[in-house]
């Protein structure tokens, strides 16, 4: 499995990444990872996710507002979990 997303294209990504999870603390969940974020995040942090889904298709993202918070999982087969933990490590 490998994004399809090459040279300057993945650091500008795994940048954005970075900017919008700004301040969260990734927790480990079966699978993946879990980022709890203020909700006016939302919209940022969905379209990031979908333009992630469209060069790593094998990414699971879930959205789940709950008041003034928004949590995102990330979940992504075995093979791939590299590519998730660059994604959601702290800088």
């Amino acid at each position: 499995m490998a994004c399809s997303l090459t040279g300057e294209a993945v650091a500008e990504r795994v940048g954005r990444w970075r900017q919008i999870l700004d301040g969260a603390e990734p927790r480990e969940i079966d699978g993946g990872v879990r980022v709890t974020l203020p909700a006016d995040r939302v919209a940022a942090l969905a379209a990031l996710a979908a333009d992630e889904q469209r060069c790593c298709p094998f990414f699971d993202f879930r959205l789940h507002l709950d008041g003034p918070a928004v949590h995102l999982e990330a979940r992504a087969p075995a093979e791939a979990a590299d590519l998730l933990g660059e994604l959601f490590t702290p800088a």
